[in-house]
C-alpha cells in the first residue's frame, strides 16, 4: 500500500482511507447495554470516541465491557512507561500487519517520547523478524529496558515463546521481577487482539 503523509501529521500514514467493512452497530439498533457500555467508553476515551476497534466489539457486549477494561488495564495500569508500552504496542502493529493500528500509535509514541526515527526503524509486515528488529531497531534504543522489552516482544510476536536466555535477560533488565513480563505479554497479546480486529472490519485510523 502507498503511504500517504498528512498535512497535519509529522509521520507517514497508511490506513486513513480504509473504508469499514463493518463499523458496529447504529445507534438506532443499540439495544440499552450497548447504549451504556458506548457511553461509557466515550467518558473514559474524551479524545477518541468510540473509534478503533470498539465499534465492531460493542456488537457482542459480553466482549466490548471486558475488552475495554483489559484495554485500560493493559494501556494505563501497569508498571512500564508510556513509552515503553508504545514500543510494545508499535511492534505489535507491525508484526500484525495492522497499519491502523500502528498509525494510531506513532502518535501516541511520539508525545510518549520515542523518536520519528525509532519508529521508522521498526522491521513491518513482511519484514518483521528477531534478528531485523536487534539490527534495525534495538541499537536505536536508549537503555538496556528498552533494548530488552523490544526483543522480548518481537521473539513473542515471532515465535509465540520466548528463549530462557531471552527471558531471563529481560526479567534481569527490568529489576528482577517477573510481573513486567507478565505485562510485556498481556499488551502485545491485547494489541494482537486490536489488530486483527482493525484488520478484520477494516477500520481506519483516522
Amino acid at each position: 500500500k502507498k503511504k500517504e503523509q498528512s498535512a497535519c501529521k509529522p509521520y507517514p500514514t497508511t490506513s486513513e482511507s480504509f473504508i469499514p467493512r463493518y463499523a458496529g452497530p447504529n445507534s438506532d439498533e443499540m439495544t440499552e447495554e450497548q447504549r451504556k457500555i458506548r457511553d461509557a467508553i466515550v467518558v473514559s476515551r474524551p479524545r477518541t470516541g468510540l473509534s478503533g476497534p470498539f465499534g465492531p466489539w460493542l456488537a457482542i457486549p459480553q466482549i466490548a465491557q471486558p475488552a475495554q477494561s483489559l484495554g485500560r488495564a493493559c494501556r494505563y495500569e501497569t508498571s512500564l512507561s508510556f513509552r515503553e508500552s508504545e514500543l510494545v504496542i508499535l511492534l505489535t502493529g507491525a508484526k500484525t500487519k495492522s497499519h491502523a493500528e500502528f498509525d494510531i500509535h506513532q502518535g501516541e509514541a511520539l508525545k510518549a517520547g520515542l523518536q520519528m526515527n525509532v519508529i521508522s526503524a521498526i522491521p513491518r509486515d513482511g519484514d518483521f523478524g528477531v534478528e531485523a528488529v536487534k539490527s534495525k531497531l534495538v541499537p536505536l534504543l536508549d537503555n538496556d529496558r528498552e533494548k530488552q522489552i523490544a526483543i522480548f516482544t518481537a521473539e513473542l510476536l515471532n515465535d509465540y515463546e520466548v528463549s530462557d536466555d531471552t527471558y531471563d535477560a529481560t526479567k534481569k533488565a527490568l529489576g528482577g521481577k517477573d510481573s513486567p513480563l507478565v505485562e510485556i505479554t498481556s499488551i502485545a497479546g491485547y494489541y494482537t487482539y486490536v489488530a486483527y480486529t482493525l484488520n478484520v472490519f477494516k477500520i481506519p485510523s483516522k
